[in-house]
């Protein structure tokens, strides 16, 4: 047991009715921030039909919001110091309400692409400003409170992507896409309008601005994850782009690093990941990240590819999970000053990698409702992941390097997504291309259980008014599909065993960690 009563003498007054409204509404813009950052292949082939595209010109439009996002991360940070977390709200929520409303009225992909990098530009400055919002405006005994709904509206969003957008485009179309973000980006900006304390702009602080460490890390955050977005469907390596783009995001954050261990003052203190508790919290967030992004990804993914499901028929699923989070952070963020968090922690990643391996079993057979253990296992994890992780992080830090944590926390998340959306895609692809070669040589044409087989199904087709020769082309189309989906079935198991694995490493992390002493010492 911790001994936290240094944390708890006195009561701290409550926050004001404005402040709540306020830290509120800041958590619907990250929630709609976030929401926005992955537009599914559901929207995106409305989109392509509306302004006729091709798929490899469509995929950019999700890349260019996610780069433009990341990018914008050590901004926020230089920005929050002189303007005051109130105010780099309000900008963000502006601007990404502005060019919300712009983005379906795009005539061509060039628009549509710019328009999108902006509204992944502000998204970046609204996300981390959440964090130092929190940190601001409420009292110490509730920031982990705020905090928790902070980390769960960023876990739980992701599986609601698919769900949202089905309904959005059976019932509307697909520009309310972007003009149904605007109203929450409006909301957030008159709340804070409202309810946050503006400081004095600091305008002294322009003459500290450490132009080079800003520009280096955020392009070659931006390389690197439009490396992740776009290599699987360039084929990685193979592509000159890919290797390019590599090769320039390793430069550029290699040379952010050497400037700001020499800079006395950089943009983003990388100095921090070498502090125990520090730097092995980020790397739990990260695997976890990695693991719980996947996940969300995959399920629909072989409802919709292998039962033919609708994507708002996987809605109900996810749906099913997000109760649990909430009504669960409050209790956790409790027991985080009672009990070791690296205890919660493990307990979050065993409870989060169990239910991601029960889903190896995955057969033909399974539905939505089959799932039903592999998500409620998740979503009782990720409380239990994401907010001791903030308890751990912050014992290690001082009051004023608390921006650089809020941009650290978004960019290990954002690297996470997009190198969890990589290994899972890549690992699919090349799995069911395995899978398919090595059923391929069990069922070849001129076997005599292969031909018995095809002349069963052909009988059947020919029965239904088919021709001999139709009968038996549908009978070989009929067994290359049933092969196809087998196959299918077969690497998404493969890629839940990968990230079961991946999420157990969270564990052994874990291990690694320095008791807590004083466990979030600022929370």
């Amino acid at each position: 047991m911790i001994n936290v009563s240094f944390a708890r003498q006195g009561r701290s007054d409550l926050p004001t009715l404005a402040t709540v409204i306020a830290i509120a509404a800041v958590l619907l813009g990250t929630f709609t921030s976030i929401l926005n950052s992955r537009m599914t292949e559901i929207g995106l082939a409305d989109i392509r039909g509306a302004l006729g595209l091709g798929f490899d010109e469509a995929s950019w439009i999700t890349t260019a919001y996610v780069v433009a996002e990341v990018a914008a991360i050590p901004a926020a940070v230089w920005l929050r110091g002189i303007l005051s977390p109130a105010r780099g709200v309000m900008i963000g929520a502006a601007l990404f309400t502005a060019f919300s409303l712009a983005a379906p009225l795009s005539s061509n992909l060039f628009f549509l692409l710019s328009l999108q990098a902006l509204r992944g530009l502000s998204a970046g400055i609204l996300i981390p400003m959440a964090y130092s919002v929190i940190m601001r405006h409420l009292p110490q005994n509730q920031r982990l409170y705020g905090l928790s709904l902070y980390a769960l509206v960023s876990v739980a969003t992701p599986s609601l992507s698919v769900s949202l957008e089905a309904w959005v485009l059976d019932h509307l179309s697909w520009q309310y896409l972007f003009w149904l973000s605007a109203l929450p980006g409006a909301a957030t900006f008159l709340a804070a309008a409202y309810g946050l304390v503006r400081d004095p702009v600091k305008y002294l602080r322009f003459r500290r601005f450490d132009g080079f460490g800003l520009l280096s890390l955020s392009l070659g955050l931006a390389a690197l994850v439009a490396v992740l977005d776009q290599g699987n469907r360039l084929d990685w390596l193979n592509s000159g782009l890919i290797v390019g783009l590599l090769l320039a995001g390793i430069f550029l954050i290699g040379a952010f690093l050497v400037h700001a261990v020499l800079h006395p003052d950089p943009v983003v203190g990388p100095k921090l990941l070498l502090r125990r508790n520090v730097g092995l919290g980020l790397a739990v967030m990260f695997v976890s990240r990695i693991a719980i992004m996947s996940s969300a990804f995959v399920i629909p993914q072989y409802l919709m590819r292998v039962q033919g499901y609708r994507a708002l028929e996987s809605g109900p699923l996810f749906l099913a999970t997000i109760a649990p989070q909430f009504l669960l952070a409050p209790f956790v963020a409790w027991l985080c000053y009672r009990i070791d968090p690296r205890n919660l922690l493990v307990a979050g990643a065993l409870l989060t990698g169990a239910g991601i391996l029960f889903a190896v079993n995955v057969s033909n057979v399974w539905i939505a409702d089959d799932f039903l253990v592999v998500v409620l296992l998740q979503a009782l994890g990720a409380p239990l992941i994401a907010i001791p992780t903030m308890v751990v992080i912050t014992e290690d830090i001082t009051f004023q390097e608390i921006p650089w944590i809020a941009s650290l926390v978004h960019i290990v998340r954002t690297l996470g997504s997009a190198v969890g959306m990589a290994l899972v895609t890549t690992l699919v692809r090349i799995r069911e291309q395995l899978h398919s070669n090595l059923l391929g040589l069990h069922v070849q044409s001129g076997a005599a259980e292969v031909d018995q087989r095809l002349q069963t199904i052909a009988t059947g087709f020919r029965l239904q008014g088919a021709s001999a020769q139709d009968g038996l082309a549908q009978a070989t189309t009929l067994i290359g599909r049933s092969l196809q989906r087998e196959a299918f079935v077969l690497s998404y198991s493969d890629a839940f065993l990968v990230l079961g694995i991946v999420t157990l490493l969270a564990v052994a992390i874990t291990l690694g960690m320095r008791r807590p002493t004083l466990p979030g010492r600022f929370l």
